[in-house]
């Protein structure tokens, strides 16, 4: 029988119609029915296919009263993301869930968890380790593990974290395993961490996947490549864009020299304060920004609706981190567009991100 989203209790039914959730995604319809019998799930999609709602509406609907999930996520956005969709979600339902990372007060976790430890925790893996070791955040109430963007949180180096936080959970758990890629190191950990004859659900759905229109623009220096961007903002000034640069005082210099000319714009990168983060986030979010400025802090599993442009004003050297990147527009089978500045000096990663796309073909 077909899943849809009468077969939920009530609670969450409304949670669903309130935020507008007719139906569910196809990565939804599948994971949803195997994660409520119980068995530990691989979900294998992408962002933007509504991979939250497969693992988020499943726990909340089982979660009893005593009982916890711990949730971990690659950047502080994603957690604050995953946690503000999982507050949508529980609005009906007596559910506590917050989230903990970097960037923030640790005392303010402290003194948080020292009134209660809420129903669902999200966490980068960073934070949710240093509160375990305090003793501030023990896990013998947790009965669902989630690691999201599985992929992400490996190439960020997570690995030796995760294993670790895994290794003060019961053992008598669920868990759910999310990534967009499942090479052979994610299989190996997916078989460690959960029970044997764990479900791999995948969709591939032709009205989600990406339509992505790639154009490699070459120039001849530094300055050209600025005068080119210039171009390309103007002649889409009604245009939700990110612009990704390679460190960090390039996203500074280049949406200050933006700023002079008129440019309704915003840099993204890692020396900020978590606050102003957040606010830039959310000016990009609702429109009142219409260029980001962004190291690749910001491609990291993001859900940022409505980009119509990525331009990637430096190219980056790994091909993964190309594919993360112009992953940001397309969503949901709409159409979106990835331009590539490409000075001569970036010819070997324009080279590497070409084999790679044969690669993966």
């Amino acid at each position: 029988m077909q899943f849809t989203f009468r077969q939920l209790s009530q609670r969450i039914q409304n949670a669903l119609e309130e935020i507008e959730f007719v139906k569910p995604t196809p990565i939804q319809e599948s994971a949803i029915p195997v994660a409520l019998e119980g068995k530990d799930i691989l979900i294998q999609a992408r962002t933007g296919t509504g991979k939250t709602g497969a693992f988020g509406i499943p726990i909340i609907e089982k979660l009893q009263r005593g009982e916890r999930a711990l949730i971990l996520a690659p950047t502080r956005e994603l957690a604050i993301q995953i946690k503000d969709h999982l507050r949508e979600l529980t609005r009906f339902s007596r559910v506590s869930v917050f989230a903990f990372y970097g960037g923030t007060s640790v005392g303010r976790d402290l003194s948080l968890l020292e009134k209660r430890i809420p129903d669902i925790v999200v966490g980068t893996p960073g934070r949710v380790k240093d509160l375990i070791e305090r003793g501030a955040l023990k896990l013998d109430t947790f009965r669902y593990l989630v690691l999201d963007e599985v992929d992400i949180m490996l190439d960020m180096g997570f690995r030796e974290d995760i294993e670790w936080i895994v290794s003060k959970l019961p053992e008598e758990r669920q868990t759910f395993f999310v990534s967009a890629t499942v090479p052979r190191e994610i299989k190996e950990i997916a078989r460690k961490f959960m029970k044997p004859g764990f479900e791999h659900v995948s969709i591939e759905s032709e009205e989600l996947k990406p339509r992505i229109n790639e154009i490699v623009v070459r120039t001849r220096s530094e300055i050209h490549k600025t005068e080119e961007l210039e171009r390309i903002l103007r002649e889409n000034k009604d245009e939700k864009v990110i612009v990704f640069v390679k460190m960090k005082k390039n996203a500074k210099e280049l949406a200050y020299q933006l700023r002079r000319k008129g440019y309704n714009v915003e840099a993204l990168h890692g020396d900020m304060t978590q606050k102003r983060r957040e606010t830039v986030m959310r000016l990009f979010r609702n429109g009142n920004v219409k260029v980001l400025v962004a190291t690749d802090v910001a491609s990291r599993g993001l859900d940022i609706e409505g980009v119509s442009i990525i331009i990637n004003f430096h190219l980056p050297e790994d091909p993964r981190v190309y594919t993360h990147r112009i992953g940001r527009t397309g969503r949901f089978g709409r159409e979106g567009t990835a331009i590539s500045l490409v000075s001569p000096s970036e010819k070997r990663n324009l080279w590497r991100i070409e084999k790679h796309k044969e690669q993966t073909a």
